[in-house]
């Protein structure tokens, strides 16, 4: 595989080079933004431009505005790590986002999950997922979100609460909506909730304590990092349901039913389905993990927080049919507790 490093610091340029060589891949170097498009090429397989000195951010939107590279991911790297720059670096076209100073660790995940949903985007049967790629799936979703879910149980149980609580809807009044597709694509997409994670620096996402309105603020750019991500993924299969779906429900699963919820302060059914739905498999396996900050709730206890949440934080549609389910998420969770 083919990488590009952009850097105007020789130092830095010789570190990041030296680590990804010893990966065991093709490595280029440029020092500056010409420097760098003059050496690009449909070979490139991804990009790396540290932002924090130099026109990183014209660099990679230069790059990402050329037809011919636009599909090519770009990770930049900053010691800029406030939410303004967080977001300017996904709007100027950047895959992924790393605070330095980093851990080579971090950089070589970083480069080998993006390699991954490249070749998830240049795999022509991304069109129509089959059950034989929702491992690798989950895998990429664990690697891409889960900085402090080292298991990825969360991830497995949240997909499972989802397809119960999805399939229970079909009942009701969801008949149509909730087809087998939109079951499947929801066991697929409901992984990669929180895939916006990682670019919210790690001092946050694994504080132990409980955040600061300024860290609280921040981490709520989760949502919306997430969905540009996936948007980008979107754009190149326009029509895709599993990935509009993965978008809805990044951006959306922290809205309440009653608009007090972010970022868009949707309310009621103007939240998409997939994302109300999510909403109440996230907060049960919230309730059920011991944290730092919280200890963990009885599955009792999980129910009736949800419950008194109807209308408010949850659709009560969705608590309604929880009631029914409630005891199929219990055994969810003691079949793969923490």
């Amino acid at each position: 595989m083919k990488l590009l490093v952009v850097d105007d610091n020789a130092t830095n340029l010789k570190i990041l080079s030296m680590l990804l060589s010893k990966e065991g891949y093709d490595v280029k170097t440029a020092n500056s933004k010409e420097n760098a498009i003059d050496k690009m090429s449909a070979s490139i397989d991804l990009v790396i431009i540290d932002a924090t000195d130099f026109q990183g951010y014209d660099t990679c939107k230069s790059i990402k505005g050329i037809d011919e590279y636009k599909n090519i991911p770009v990770i930049l790297i900053s010691r800029k790590s406030n939410t303004d720059d967080i977001v300017k670096a996904f709007a100027s076209g950047a895959s992924d986002y790393i605070s330095a100073p980093f851990k080579p660790e971090d950089v070589k995940n970083r480069v080998k999950t993006q390699l991954e949903l490249r070749n998830l985007q240049n795999n022509a049967e991304v069109q129509k997922i089959t059950d034989s790629q929702l491992e690798h799936i989950f895998s990429l979703a664990k690697s891409a979100q889960s900085k402090d879910d080292d298991s990825g149980k969360h991830l497995e149980r949240v997909k499972k609460y989802c397809v119960v609580l999805a399939k229970e809807l079909t009942k009701p009044i969801y008949k149509q909506a909730i087809t087998p597709e939109f079951i499947k694509n929801i066991e697929l997409a409901a992984p990669l909730h929180d895939i916006g994670k990682v670019g919210i620096p790690d001092e946050i996402v694994l504080k132990p304590d409980k955040l600061t309105e300024s860290e609280y603020e921040q981490m709520k750019e989760h949502t919306v990092i997430g969905y540009n991500m996936l948007k980008e993924v979107y754009d190149q299969f326009d029509g895709n349901s599993f990935i509009k779906m993965a978008m809805n429900i990044a951006r959306y699963h922290h809205e309440r039913y009653d608009g007090k919820g972010y970022p868009d302060g949707l309310k009621k059914t103007d939240i998409p389905l997939e994302a109300r739905i999510m909403a109440v498999a996230d907060v049960y396996d919230a309730l059920r993990c011991q944290k730092p900050y919280h200890d963990s709730l009885s599955h009792e206890k999980s129910f009736e927080v949800i419950k008194g949440g109807r209308e408010l934080q949850f659709d009560y549609i969705m608590v309604k049919a929880l009631k029914k389910v409630h005891h199929e998420f219990e055994r969810i969770w003691d079949s793969m507790p923490d």
